[in-house]
This record gives C-alpha cells, sequence and structure tokens, in this order.
C-alpha cells in the first residue's frame, strides 16, 4: 500500500530522488512546470525505481496524453495489483490530455494501491487543479536554471551525478556553448561516461575532442585576449569566429562581452576592493581567476571601458538590423577592431 505524503507546496527535485530512494512513495504525483528536463528525469526514475523488473509487466502501465482518455487513464489507476505491492501507472505528455479536470477528482480520493504519475510539460496545471494533488501527495513545480546559476549547476551535475571533476572555467564555456538546454548537457556527459573513467577530469582537450566545443577559440578566451590587450590572439579568434557564426553568433559574443566589460567599470567605480567586494562585482571566481580579472579591469580606464561599452550598444543594433547593410562578419570584424583601438 503506498504511503501516503501530504505536501501545502511544490517540493524539490531531490526530495522526490530521496523518497524514490527510500521506497517511500506517496499515492499520486504531480510534475508539472515550463523546463522538461526535470520532469523526463523524475519520470525515467519512476520507471525503474519503483517495481522490480519482473512486477512491470502486469503492474506498469505507461499512457500518452494525446493517445488516451481521462477515462482509460481513470480505470488503469483503479485496477488492483497483481503479485505486486502496488500498481504504477504514469501518464506522460498530459497537457494533450482532454478533460484533464477529471484527474484532480481522483486525486481527491486516490487509490492506496495505486502511485499514479501525472508528467505536465511546457506549462503548469491550474491551481484549482493542482490543489488535490498537493493535497493528497506530492506536487513538483520544474522550472529551468537561472542563467547566473547555469555554470555552477554544471559543475555541480558533472561531479555529484556522473562523478567527474570539472573546473568553473570549463563549466562557463559548456555553459555558453550550450546554454540552458539541459538536456543536451545531461546527454554530453552520458557520452563522455562512455569514454572516461569515473572521477575524470573534463579538461578543455576533453570538450573539444568529445562535445566539440574549441578550446582555442570560444569567448572566453576572445575575454582574454581582449582584457590582457593581445591584439594578435584577438583577431585570429575573432576571424575563427566569422567562419563559425552559427556556433558563435554575433548577438551571443556582444552579450557576453557587454557583461565582461561591465564588470570592469563596475570595479572601477567600486570604493571598496577588498575580497567581499570583488565577489560582488566578478562572482564567486577562485582566486586565480578572480585576480586575472582585476588584471584585466587595470588594464583599462574607466573613459575606455565606457566609450567600450558605447561601441557595444552600437554594434548590438546593427547586428539587430538597425542602421547597417552589413553581414554578421563584417560586422564582427568592425567591432573587434573598434574595441581594440579604443
Amino acid at each position: 500500500m503506498a504511503k501516503k505524503e501530504s505536501s501545502s507546496k511544490s517540493v524539490t527535485f531531490d526530495a522526490i530522488d530521496q523518497q524514490i530512494r527510500e521506497k517511500r512513495f506517496a499515492p499520486v504525483y504531480l510534475l508539472h512546470g515550463e523546463e522538461p528536463f526535470f520532469i523526463d528525469r523524475l519520470c525515467k526514475m519512476f520507471e525503474e525505481g519503483i517495481l522490480e523488473p519482473e512486477e512491470r509487466d502486469f503492474n506498469q502501465v505507461v499512457l500518452y496524453g494525446k493517445d488516451t482518455t481521462a477515462d482509460m487513464v481513470l480505470a488503469n489507476a483503479k485496477q488492483f495489483p497483481f503479485g505486486s505491492p502496488y500498481r504504477v501507472v504514469i501518464l506522460k505528455e498530459a497537457k494533450e490530455l482532454k478533460n484533464i479536470e477529471l484527474l484532480s477528482t481522483y486525486a481527491e480520493n486516490p487509490s492506496p494501491q495505486t502511485i499514479f504519475i501525472v508528467c505536465y510539460k511546457y506549462g503548469k496545471m491550474k491551481a484549482a487543479q493542482v490543489k488535490p494533488y498537493s493535497k493528497h501527495g506530492v506536487v513538483f513545480e520544474s522550472e529551468g536554471v537561472k542563467d547566473w546559476k547555469l555554470n555552477e549547476w554544471i559543475q555541480n551535475l558533472a561531479e555529484k551525478t556522473f562523478h567527474f571533476r570539472l573546473n568553473p572555467q570549463t563549466a562557463a564555456v559548456l555553459g555558453e556553448h550550450i546554454g540552458n538546454d539541459l538536456s543536451r548537457i545531461y546527454t554530453e556527459f552520458q557520452k563522455l561516461q562512455v569514454v572516461l573513467p569515473p572521477n575524470s577530469e573534463i579538461t578543455p582537450d576533453v570538450v573539444e575532442k568529445y562535445i566539440g566545443i574549441s578550446k582555442e577559440y570560444n569567448i572566453f578566451e576572445l575575454q582574454e585576449a581582449l582584457g590582457s590587450r593581445n591584439l594578435t590572439k584577438a583577431y585570429n579568434i575573432m576571424l575563427n569566429f566569422t567562419l563559425h557564426l552559427k556556433e558563435n553568433p554575433n548577438i551571443r559574443t556582444i552579450t557576453m562581452l557587454y557583461s565582461f566589460y561591465h564588470k570592469m567599470i563596475r570595479y572601477h567605480l567600486s570604493p571598496d576592493k577588498s575580497n567581499d567586494s570583488l565577489r560582488i562585482v566578478f562572482g564567486n571566481l577562485p582566486p586565480n581567476i578572480m585576480a586575472r580579472n582585476v588584471g584585466y579591469a587595470n588594464n583599462h580606464s574607466l573613459p575606455q571601458l565606457t566609450k567600450i561599452i558605447s561601441i557595444l550598444r552600437e554594434y548590438d543594433l546593427k547586428s539587430k538590423g538597425v542602421d547597417s547593410s552589413n553581414d554578421d562578419a563584417e560586422l564582427l570584424k568592425e567591432m573587434i577592431y573598434k574595441i581594440t583601438h579604443v
């Protein structure tokens, strides 16, 4: 019989993971929200973590919202298990199910022999429909990882889930080039798990070889070249970017450079140069990377930085088609040339 876990609000991914590991199950689960990655992960964990493989044929049912009806879902949820303590009913693509409000009625009085999991991706169910799940079971609201937390999330995923070692700079390269596509980031680590032994360090060489992100021609190397006033290196990276604009679109390059130089301005304007103040300006970086960023800032005067910000704003508009007919490659060349000659 499913042990009742009551919750008045959305619980965390880790809390549900712990329930599955400890075999403490609520009678109903609602997994909903805009970010599909966490819902897919929990759904797979439920599929593999409740029943033993030999019990699943008769006691585990997976239904899809677009291919079933609410009546069929409820009929499956109300059946008794056969040779197993639980019957598991998983509804995927629940957003496509017609008359989904009928499931909330079931959640008010769920079968104690059934563990019913509703996976509602790319949106949230209405509050009135969510309430019964929250009262009699568990609700998880799946939200994406904020941009400013993405690198930390990637590092934690590498270390805690896949048992790799990953430094912040390499995590930042992955985050910048892959973005907030959490499923792809997870898949890339799965690929690395096949070719690397546990506790391996994911170096820039590994990233370039197996994920295809250049260790030499990326936005962070461009920032390093510009920050240290290494014109030759900056131009080489810029020319490589013009050949690979799909992987390095101007809008993304400009956004990253804007953040890079804006932090330098904040550094110059800050009267306090203590470690705590530096962490507020540049983020919680390792000491060597923090010192490097301070060095970049000291390579530029405040008037120079103000001029560079103006250039970035100008080319942000031009890259969006405002007052310019030049192609992206020419715009990037112009912008980098102007920045390096401030």
